[in-house]
């Protein structure tokens, strides 16, 4: 593969990845949140957005 061709694969991904990051975060705001967890961290079973509890 020559270079040119890699880092145009790259930028496609990049720019693939960052619409997938869209739209997992617009689920996520938008969710009815169910969280189960322990005393560090909770999880929601439906979107698995993650909240730390303890630093």
């Amino acid at each position: 593969m020559k270079v040119g061709k890699i880092e145009e694969e790259i930028n496609q991904l990049k720019t693939h990845l960052a619409v997938l990051e869209k739209s997992l975060k617009e689920i996520q705001q938008n969710c009815d949140h169910h969280f189960k967890g322990n005393q560090y961290h909770e999880k929601c079973i439906k979107c698995n957005k993650v909240n730390v509890l303890y630093y």
